[in-house]
């Protein structure tokens, strides 16, 4: 994508209002002669749509034309596009689109116009990243911060009473402008629903539902997902993907192999997953498998099988005292770890977490904390939620303390604050410690 992509899109958008506006100005003034309304009025006087419009009541299109005598011609084929081909129909959208000013002095509604108005939604944010982690043992080499601005629009379309369009598009700039991703697409895939039955097609966010996002919460997944809620308690879902840009790759050392490399854009797997969730009052439960195959990345990985898989179980449970507290625990298995890479890492993960209430973009002053335990595993958790999941070379692989606050300064104003200590359960030494601190301000819009 060129970084240019949002500035052309707005400008398509003002000059596209604007061209409209200034071209009804006057609707008795007349119709250029080399407008292409003529050739598209043409088109439908061939096609027998209308006839025209003249003192015989037929078109006479080397004669030139006001604007308010051609909207006529465009009302009378707006009457008659049901019965028109797509090609006509395309054809009359665009005529009424032109005309929309002089049709409605003309009492008519130009319903396709109208509908196709709100047929893109548009919503996003400007958001400011600050984070550090920091390691006691060796400051100078483990030591890391993100300093970053991100424009993000979300652009919603709506294509039909079934399926809608999604996309997420981001530009991020850091503090020195070393580090920029022009206009990265997150997202981009459409959404289908069908009574119980949703449905997913293209480049979306992958998150593990049954534990909270222990597991996963990928953006670079891009594929197919089914989820299906045969009641108002279950539901269940079923994704078929590749991950994009993976975070891992194997490499030989003098103990075989093992993670060697951080996150790789050039790296790739192949993802499916099943999950069932559960909720009944202030209860929720989950369940989900998880399968992840990389064959040239994991092939030769003790974690791994012969095949370059390995599998995760995870597990969550959810319980609400009242609308402000809520408990949560979650545990994900993942593959057995041999080597001395792993001496100190647990095959397992897990996250015990307890929120107090939670800021509301919509409500000024409202405002929440939280408090959480978890230990992670570059496996079982490899594609984990939580902002600190991650040590300096790029691994989910840090265990300890995390405390968190966030706050509703103003409507659509949110200012988020984290702070992590504890140590990475891949660092040379168990006993070196870790602290991290994380920072954020929403403005959505």
């Amino acid at each position: 994508m060129k970084k240019t992509l949002v500035s052309a899109l707005t400008t398509a958008l003002v000059v596209g209002a604007a061209s409209t506006t200034f071209a009804a100005a006057n609707p008795f003034a007349d119709v250029p002669a080399d407008h292409w309304a003529y050739d598209a009025v043409a088109q439908l006087v061939q096609d027998g749509v209308v006839n025209g419009y003249s003192a015989d009541g037929t078109f006479k299109g080397d004669q030139s034309m006001s604007r308010y005598e051609m909207a006529q011609i465009v009302a009378k084929a707006m009457a008659k596009s049901d019965a028109a081909d797509n090609n006509n129909k395309a054809l009359i959208d665009k005529l009424s689109a032109e005309f929309s000013d002089e049709l409605a002095n003309l009492g008519v509604r130009v319903a396709n116009l109208e509908a196709k108005t709100d047929n893109v939604k548009w919503n996003g944010l400007i958001r400011y990243d600050w984070n550090t982690t920091n390691y006691e043992s060796q400051k100078k080499h483990r030591e890391t911060e993100n300093n970053n601005v991100r424009l993000r629009f979300e652009p919603s379309i709506t294509i039909n009473e079934n399926w809608t369009g999604h996309a997420r598009l981001d530009y991020v700039v850091d503090k020195d402008d070393t580090n920029v991703r022009d206009n990265t697409v997150e997202w981009i895939y459409a959404e289908g629903t069908y009574g119980k039955l949703n449905t997913k097609i293209g480049r979306f966010n992958t998150f593990s539902d049954a534990s909270h996002g222990l597991v996963t919460d990928i953006d670079s997944t891009t594929g197919i997902e089914f989820q299906y809620a045969p009641t108002s308690n279950w539901k269940v879902k079923a994704t078929a993907a590749r991950l994009s840009g993976f975070w891992t790759a194997a490499t030989e050392t003098e103990d075989g192999y093992g993670l060697s490399h951080g996150p790789n854009e050039d790296n790739n797997a192949t993802y499916w997953a099943v999950e069932a969730n559960y909720q009944n009052g202030k209860w929720e439960a989950g369940a989900g498998y998880h399968n992840v195959t990389a064959t040239e990345t994991f092939q030769d990985l003790d974690a791994a099988e012969k095949d370059g898989s390995f599998r995760v179980v995870d597990l969550g449970v959810g319980y609400a005292f009242d609308k402000n507290v809520k408990l949560t625990a979650d545990y994900a298995f993942g593959p057995s770890l041999t080597g001395e890479d792993y001496d100190n890492v647990s095959k397992n993960a897990y996250n015990i977490q307890l929120q107090y209430k939670g800021a509301n973009a919509a409500d000024k002053g409202s405002w929440g904390i939280y408090a959480a335990y978890r230990q992670l595993s570059p496996f079982a958790a490899f594609g984990a939620t939580y902002d600190h999941a991650a040590g300096a070379d790029g691994y989910n692989s840090l265990k300890g303390w995390e405390f968190g606050a966030d706050y509703a300064f103003a409507k659509n104003i949110v200012a988020t604050a984290k702070f992590f200590t504890g140590k990475d359960t891949l660092a040379e030494t168990d006993k070196d410690k870790v602290t991290g601190l994380w920072s954020r301000v929403d403005f959505l819009f």
